[in-house]
């Protein structure tokens, strides 16, 4: 979970309590569960321009309030804000994203994506990506990952090194190695071609890479391992897995859950496909 969570400066947010992993807790990097922290960092309403409006915007997609991804919030914004606060209930309904908006919101999208809703990232069909973590026997099951900037994928016993190779999850190029608080072999894949060639997928937490930058790579084919300890700013050894938003020229990071619910269903087409259950 980068620091940029929305805008957020890097020592604004605090790395999630505890080392270990089995038990109650999934493991966590530098983004805290929404519970704990706000989920855009002012209140969103008209006359707003930004990242964080293009993600609002995105999110009422995902859940059938259909408004263009313009990145300013107008009067079709607040008329379809006015619908979801309607129909969660949620008083006054303003059309104003607070907090209690905000968190309803976020709530609705990941349930979405859980039942294998569509979003930003499209194409849940298995082969779209390969499944980033070998072996699969070493993998926790999907219940257990959570969503962040990306999605956080623990292992069986806290396995890491060697015993977890992350691979390729599209045919491309690694374009750089090293992430701010994912740690200094943190690698990021420019995929080249299918239904997501442009797009930047980071492998949080990986140490070390076993592929140099530059290199052209396959799908499934190694390029490190998963890293052990508190590897960036994290609780556990886990993987986050994310995939930039359409159009983003930036090789990291979205913003939190920006592009994680609609990544979900993909990534568990791709377990399943590995052979996951």
């Amino acid at each position: 979970m980068l620091a940029a969570m929305l805008g957020s400066a890097p020592g604004a947010l605090a790395a999630s309590g505890g080392a270990g992993l089995i038990g109650p807790r999934p493991p966590k990097g530098i983004v805290d569960d929404p519970a704990h922290a706000a989920v855009f960092t002012r209140t969103l309403r008209v006359g707003n321009r930004g990242t964080d409006v293009k993600t609002l915007q995105g999110w009422l997609g995902d859940i059938g309030f259909s408004v263009p991804q313009t990145g300013y919030f107008g009067l079709m914004t607040r008329d379809a804000v006015v619908g979801f606060q309607g129909s969660k209930a949620l008083t006054p309904a303003t059309g104003t994203v607070g907090r209690k908006t905000a968190t309803a919101l976020l709530t609705a999208v990941n349930q979405g994506a859980r039942a294998g809703g569509s979003g930003q990232v499209t194409s849940g069909a298995a082969g779209s990506l390969v499944f980033p973590l070998r072996p699969l026997s070493k993998v926790l099951a999907p219940s257990s990952w959570t969503l962040d900037q990306g999605i956080d994928i623990g292992t069986v016993g806290n396995a890491c090194g060697s015993h977890v190779t992350e691979v390729a999850a599209a045919d491309g190029t690694i374009v750089q190695e090293g992430i701010s608080g994912f740690g200094p072999a943190a690698p990021i894949l420019k995929v080249s071609h299918g239904p997501y060639a442009g797009r930047y997928i980071y492998y949080g937490h990986a140490e070390p890479a076993l592929v140099p930058v530059g290199a052209t790579v396959t799908a499934g084919q190694p390029i490190a391992e998963l890293g052990c300890g508190q590897v960036g700013i994290s609780s556990a050894p886990h993987l986050e897995f994310g995939i930039s938003a359409p159009g983003d020229t930036t090789p990291c990071c979205p913003g939190y859950q920006e592009t994680a619910p609609a990544l979900l269903p993909v990534v568990r087409a791709a377990y399943a496909a590995a052979g996951g259950r």
